[in-house]
């Protein structure tokens, strides 16, 4: 028991003797375990070996003030050309004691940081590579795409840069070409027009880069499920929850009946929601819906015509709604 500055410490130690081993410092056989598992020398104290490995942060902040503790940087992200790893001169215009940084000292701070920026691309590799990834960056955020998908299109880019496929291309097909790639293979429902619309690249170029980075760099690209498509159209449209579950279901009973095979997923969505909003009774013409799918009337046409003869559900055409909004016995006799 110890008295420390008024307070009452407690210790536990257990006396043994180690055999094995012996004080390097004065030769003697008695130890303590003290709280922390480590055997000491009860002669000289030196600590002789551990139990255990101490699994806990190795310091602690001794300021009460001190809310962070964050010792490290942000950690490594592909969507940066040196994946976040170097340092650069921000735009605060303060110096470390907070002071504003005024005249001929901040014409050279601006200066430091322009050759910083050119000094960071090495060679025209890492220059291509930085322009890329800010192009992926814009473009992402125009379609707010998620960030698992950024990261995807820019090891995509990256592989197409390390096999000189970028050589006669444009840097904007080639980025707009993975971004699709990586949508794909997450099969989230946006198309090459989306993709057009907010880089400006033309919708031709963009399947032509993804055919190419497809082919040359040997990857597998699951077969495109029209299901997310019907929600993203119905959520355009604005129309309620009871169609996009009948226009779900009865493209669920198509593709058992492999009636999508070969067909575009908007088009066969888009065929879908038009045939349940027919079956429900809700008001919608194929114009409207052509026009939120990115098709036309004929094709919406041709999609209804076909799943209205293969896939016939048991509600009849124009059914009344209940004072509740939902079509009696709906849930029981759509196509399961």
């Amino acid at each position: 028991m110890l008295l420390h500055s008024g307070v009452c410490v407690v210790t536990f130690t257990i006396r043994t003797s180690v055999s094995k081993h012996s004080c390097a410092s004065c030769g003697s056989r008695d130890f303590v375990l003290n709280p922390h598992e480590e055997f000491v020398c009860t002669s000289c104290g030196q600590v002789i070996t551990r139990l255990n490995v101490e699994e806990g942060p190795e310091w602690r902040p001794f300021l009460p003030e001190s809310e962070s503790r964050i010792r490290v940087g942000s950690p490594p992200t592909p969507l940066l050309g040196d994946k976040g790893m170097s340092t650069f001169i921000g735009f605060g215009g303060r110096d470390a004691g907070g002071r504003r940084i005024k005249g001929r000292l901040a014409a050279d701070m601006t200066r430091l940081r322009a050759w910083q920026n050119r000094l960071r691309a090495e060679d025209t590799k890492q220059r291509n590579l930085s322009t890329a990834l800010r192009l992926i960056n814009r473009v992402g955020e125009r379609l707010e795409l998620p960030y698992g998908l950024l990261e995807e299109a820019s090891h995509i880019y990256r592989r197409a840069l390390q096999q000189n496929m970028v050589r006669g291309r444009t840097i904007a097909g080639l980025v707009t070409g993975s971004l699709y790639v990586a949508i794909r293979s997450q099969n989230l429902p946006w198309t090459p027009r989306d993709v057009s619309e907010a880089s400006g690249v033309d919708k031709g170029e963009i399947t032509k880069n993804y055919r190419l980075l497809v082919n040359h760099l040997g990857l597998k690209i699951p077969v495109i499920d029209p299901l997310p498509y019907v929600r993203r159209i119905c959520a355009q449209l604005g129309l309620e929850r009871r169609v996009d579950l009948a226009a779900s279901r009865i493209l669920r009973t198509a593709q058992k009946k492999r009636l999508t095979a070969g067909k575009a997923p908007t088009a066969s969505a888009a065929g879908a929601i038009y045939y349940a909003c027919r079956v429900l009774g809700v008001d919608v013409n194929q114009r409207t819906v052509a026009k939120a799918a990115g098709t036309t009337e004929v094709t919406i046409k041709n999609h209804y015509d076909l799943l209205k003869e293969k896939v016939e559900p048991k509600v009849p055409i124009a059914t009344p709604i209940t004072h509740r909004g939902v079509p009696r016995g709906d849930s029981e006799r759509l196509p399961a």
